[in-house]
């Protein structure tokens, strides 16, 4: 196949071939420069609303007929990703709350990356595993700049047939990266000088901002194509694919193991013995939790707050404890390494469940908040992870995938629970039950457009004046992104539309 490494995956490791494009090739590159300026015009960062959906479907069809083209079919593995993918994509039409969404997008984004690598099959191994950190280095960083000229060097075989074609091409792409230099002379002389301000006035204003947004777009797409195509293509021909190998990775980590069993293994016990203090000197404080008891002195804010924070530190201070412990040892003694992890684990477990304790008690005197689902839910996903440590110090199993399974299906739970009409519904109807004794509205007007149906249904049913002149502020209020760049059909999603109609109604 043209373009790919002599040596293979497995091989040794040779200078890559030059690129060669066939028609699907080229005719992929102009399809990656639609791409790169779709998705600029398609993606409001502000809002990541239905646009994000429409990209990401646009980009998956490109790629699926690309290397349909190629002879890849899909594998089982790839067809799930692929459904994660769509999955994912869809929340962004369906939910509103931009600070999930912002993570999501981070979470599409590696998925997409993930799944050209599959459908290639150019991952280290047959299975999810560990190798899937270096799988994800070369797919974000080594592939996609390693081959970051391909989409114009295959552009430009279509315009060097003929020495015109040549000039054509020379020219736009000239013009194209010169004229953010040009727009910014033009703006300084018509600072400058009076006439030729309102000359550039007359021509601005014969020309739509769309133009001149639909140009922005195109130039701010040049590098998305180019790293688009380059990941596609790298992948397609393994361009630069070959540089990590399974007996490389391997030779990486084996340099790493520096340091002596004992070493480890005193610092190990050592951090474990200082868990043994710690849990016999605060034992009556530390699990008041559980009885729904407080120390004396103390605020139920005061004692959950105290300590939670440090508790999920801590937590994840030693998950990466254990991770460079199981790195850097020399595996000379493993059933002490595993003994004392084992032991760590156990003790971490303990503090999750402490801490999760205390956060419980917490949201049963004062309802929910952002901060505290999310919080909650990186506990869940801790205690997730230690669990399967913790059984894997005993058996040996795929914990990688089972890891990265469980972690991706909690992801996709959190962005598809709606938090924020979680929270609103919770607090109103602990609220109505007379479980809480009052509401915090100013805590309740940050979130974000998913609350509003709860809101106003409260709104309906209330008979106290002040309360119900508060809920409708909190409901007419202009839009979180309103003042930002609220563009139609691309910053759509569901539970803004339904929002929209109740201040409509209102």
């Amino acid at each position: 196949m043209s373009g790919e490494l002599s040596g293979g995956m497995n091989g040794s490791i040779k200078k890559s071939a030059p690129m060669v494009f066939t028609t699907a090739d080229i005719v992929t590159a102009f399809g990656m420069l639609v791409c790169g300026f779709l998705y600029w015009n398609l993606i409001n960062v502000v809002s990541l609303g239905l646009g994000v959906t429409l990209f990401t479907a646009v980009l998956c069809i490109v790629v699926i007929a690309y290397f349909r083209n190629a002879g890849l079919r899909q594998s089982k593995e790839s067809l799930t990703l692929l459904g994660i993918i769509i999955l994912s994509a869809a929340s962004f039409a369906l939910f509103d709350g931009i600070l999930i969404k912002a993570l999501h997008f981070i979470f599409l984004s590696l998925a997409f990356v993930y799944w050209v690598c599959l459908s290639a099959g150019t991952r280290l191994g047959n299975k999810i595993s560990l190798y899937i950190l270096s799988d994800m280095l070369h797919q974000l960083v080594v592939i996609p700049f390693g081959n970051f000229t391909g989409c114009f060097t295959g552009l430009k075989q279509v315009f060097v047939k003929n020495k015109k074609g040549k000039n054509v091409l020379g020219g736009v792409i000239g013009i194209l990266f010169f004229l953010p230099v040009l727009i910014l002379v033009v703006t300084l002389l018509a600072n400058a000088d009076a006439a030729f301000e309102g000359l550039m006035g007359r021509i601005r204003f014969s020309i739509s901002e769309n133009v001149l947004e639909h140009i922005r777009n195109i130039i701010l797409g040049l590098p998305v194509a180019c790293y688009l195509y380059g990941l596609i293509y790298g992948n397609r021909y393994k361009r630069h694919v070959g540089n990590a190998t399974v007996e490389s990775v391997n030779e990486h980590v084996k340099a790493f193991r520096f340091a002596p069993d004992v070493t480890v293994y005193s610092a190990l016990t050592a951090l474990n013995l200082i868990y043994v203090v710690f849990f016999l000197a605060q034992t009556s404080y530390f699990f008041s939790a559980f009885g729904d008891s407080l120390p004396q002195a103390m605020t139920y804010a005061e004692y959950a707050r105290r300590g939670f924070f440090e508790l999920c530190a801590v937590s994840g201070i030693n998950l990466a404890v254990i991770a460079v412990a199981h790195l850097i040892v020399k595996r000379d003694k493993v059933k002490i390494l595993h003994g004392e992890t084992a032991t760590l684990c156990i003790f971490t477990l303990a503090l999750i469940v402490t801490a999760m304790s205390k956060m419980g008690m917490y949201i049963s005197y004062y309802g929910l908040t952002r901060l505290r689902v999310y919080t909650s839910w990186f506990m869940i996903v801790l205690l997730f992870l230690f669990v399967i440590v913790l059984f894997r110090q005993f058996k040996g199993f795929q914990g990688t995938r089972i890891a990265v399974v469980g972690c991706i299906c909690l992801f996709i739970a959190l962005a598809y629970g709606n938090v924020d009409g979680m929270i609103a519904k919770y607090n109103i109807d602990r609220y109505r039950a007379g479980t809480m004794e009052t509401l915090d509205l100013s805590a309740i007007s940050d979130l974000s457009d998913g609350a509003i149906p709860y809101l106003y249904e409260l709104y309906r049913e209330t008979d106290n004046p002040k309360m119900k002149e508060e809920l409708k502020r909190i409901i007419t209020r202009p839009p979180y992104n309103e003042l930002e760049d609220y563009d139609g059909f691309r910053d759509f999603n569901m539970q803004r539309y339904k929002a929209d109609q109740i201040r409509n109604i209102l």
